[in-house]
C-alpha cells in the first residue's frame, strides 16, 4: 500500500513588507538584502490574524485539493515553534479543536527549519503502523511559525529574512488516492555536539526568578548556521539513501539564497534542478519552507522532467531531515 502526499496548500500574514522598506529602516544600500539573502519582501501577521486560524484555512483547502472530506481526517500532525497565543495545548491539538475534530490523533512534532519534514517522517511511520493494522488513514501535517513574534526587528541579522505563515499537507494511505507525490523515504537526524545552540530561543519561564530576566527572543550566530547549511549534502546522501541526484528535483529548505546556491556542485545538480523561488519570493518561513515549495511545484510543474524530488531541511537543534518523493 502506498503512501501519498495528495493536498498541499497555505497561507502567509497579509502584511507585505519589501526588502526596500527594510533597507531604508536599517541605513543600507539598495539591493543589499538581495544580495545577503535574496530575499525581496517578506510575509507578517496583520491585525486579527493568528496561525491556529491560518492552518486551519489552509487544513481545508489542502483537503479540498485531495478531495478528501473533514469526516475522513483520522487527525493531525504539527510542527511550530512556541509562537502561537500558547505554549500548552500546542499547534495540532488547537488546529483539530478549530476543525471541530474530536478523538483524533493530535501530536506536535520537532520545531524549526527541519521540524515540518520531522513531522512528516513521523506521520509516514504512523501510516506505516496503520497499514500493518490493516487500517485506512488520512492525516493533515500543518507546519510554519509567527515567526516574527520571537525575533528582534532591530536586528540586522534576522529581521530581513523571516516570514509568517503556514503549511498544510494531507497524506493517507488510502489505496483509491491517485496524483500528489507518493513518499518513499523519509530520515531525520541532529548533529548536537557543543554548537547545537547555534540557533535557540530563551525560555523565559526559566528565568523569571533572575534578576535580569532576558526577553525572549531567538539567538542565531549566523556565520554558525551558514557553515551547517553549506556541508549538509553528504549527510543528505546517507539519511536518503541516494548518490546519484542527477534525475532529481531537489526542493531545500529556503534558508538564504548564498547558501542555497552552493549547494548544485556538491549535489552534482544543474541550476534548475534546485528550487530557489521561496526565498525571493516569501523568505524563510521556517519548517514550513519545503511545502511551499512543493505546492509551487506541482503548480508550476518545475519537476515535470524529473524522476523524483527530494526534500531537504536544516536548521535549529542542528536537525537534517529529507524526503523522497516519487510520482
Amino acid at each position: 500500500m502506498k503512501i501519498r502526499i495528495t493536498g498541499v496548500a497555505h497561507r502567509l500574514g497579509s502584511e507585505v513588507v519589501h526588502a526596500e522598506t527594510l533597507e531604508s529602516y536599517f541605513k543600507k544600500d539598495p539591493g543589499t538584502i538581495g544580495q545577503v539573502s535574496g530575499v525581496t519582501r517578506l510575509h507578517r501577521m496583520g491585525p486579527g490574524e493568528d496561525l491556529v486560524t491560518l492552518a486551519r484555512d489552509a487544513a481545508i483547502d489542502a483537503l479540498a485539493m485531495a478531495n478528501v472530506p473533514l469526516s475522513k481526517v483520522t487527525g493531525i500532525f504539527s510542527s511550530c515553534n512556541p509562537t502561537t497565543d500558547y505554549l500548552i495545548p500546542t499547534l495540532a491539538p488547537m488546529v483539530a479543536s478549530k476543525l471541530e475534530l474530536t478523538h483524533v490523533l493530535a501530536c506536535n512534532v520537532g520545531m524549526g527549519c527541519a521540524g515540518g519534514v520531522q513531522a512528516l517522517q513521523a506521520t509516514f511511520n504512523q501510516l506505516l503502523a496503520d497499514t500493518a493494522r490493516g487500517k485506512i488513514s488520512t492525516y493533515v501535517l500543518v507546519t510554519g511559525d509567527h515567526i516574527s513574534r520571537m525575533i528582534d526587528r532591530e536586528s540586522w541579522k534576522t529581521a530581513i529574512l523571516f516570514s509568517d505563515g503556514i503549511s498544510a499537507v494531507v497524506v493517507t494511505n488510502d489505496p483509491e488516492a491517485t496524483g500528489g507525490f507518493v513518499i518513499e523515504h523519509v530520515a531525520s537526524e541532529c548533529y548536537a555536539g557543543e554548537s547545537v545552540d547555534v540557533i535557540n530561543l530563551p525560555n523565559t519561564l526559566a528565568q523569571r526568578e533572575s534578576a535580569e530576566p532576558k526577553v525572549c527572543l531567538l539567538q542565531m550566530r549566523g556565520r554558525g548556521v551558514f557553515e551547517f547549511g553549506t556541508r549538509i549534502v553528504p549527510r543528505v546522501r546517507e539519511l536518503s539513501g541516494v548518490e546519484d541526484f542527477s534525475k532529481f528535483y531537489i526542493i531545500p529548505h529556503q534558508a538564504n539564497v548564498r547558501m542555497l546556491n552552493e549547494l548544485p556542485t556538491p549535489f552534482g545538480i544543474r541550476d534548475e534542478q534546485l528550487y530557489t523561488d521561496g526565498i525571493t519570493k516569501i523568505g524563510n518561513i521556517s519548517g514550513a519552507a519545503c511545502f511551499l515549495g512543493l505546492e509551487d511545484c506541482m503548480k508550476r510543474g518545475l519537476d515535470d522532467q524529473a524522476e523524483k524530488v527530494l526534500l531537504c531541511a536544516f536548521g535549529a537543534e542542528l536537525q537534517v531531515a529529507v524526503a523522497v518523493l516519487s510520482r
